[in-house]
């Protein structure tokens, strides 16, 4: 199996506990302990950005060396899909909103949130691989 191909998909494993970690700790904060949907995915995404740095630079991308600089490469990133995502949620959520008063669709305002953060997910997920693999985790040529 070609190198790239296998780490996207050890990408996408770590994603997937990330995103586990992330979505756990939105619904906690925003239904359990009432704080507003943009506060959550913030906290959330912040302990789910700290979870995957380690797991992609263990299991996924493999790499001892450097880890100060590719910390602050890969938490710059997630800075960059952080205000990214958080934009992308707060317009999808507008969007949809205004969307179901257009056709007269009663949805929940937590399910719009929900619709809005998967959308915002999915779209930062994909351009944060490139800039990892390329920028935080890119190994030096033999």
């Amino acid at each position: 199996m070609k190198q790239s191909y296998k780490e996207a998909v050890k990408y996408g494993i770590v994603g997937v506990i990330g995103l586990g970690v992330e979505w756990g700790t939105f619904f906690i904060f925003r239904d359990v302990f009432g704080l507003n949907y943009i506060t959550s995915h913030i906290l959330g995404s912040m302990l789910a950005i700290t979870n995957n740095f380690i797991l992609n630079r263990y299991f996924t991308f493999k790499t001892t060396d450097k880890i100060w600089k590719r910390a602050f490469s890969f938490f710059g990133i997630a800075a960059i899909g952080l205000v990214v995502s958080t934009a992308l949620l707060s317009l999808f959520v507008n969007i949809l909103g205004f969307g179901t008063t257009l056709i007269d669709i009663s949805i929940s305002q937590k399910a719009i949130q929900n619709l809005a953060k998967l959308g915002a997910t999915g779209i930062v997920t994909i351009l944060q691989f490139f800039l990892n693999k390329y920028f935080t985790f890119k190994k030096q040529e033999s």
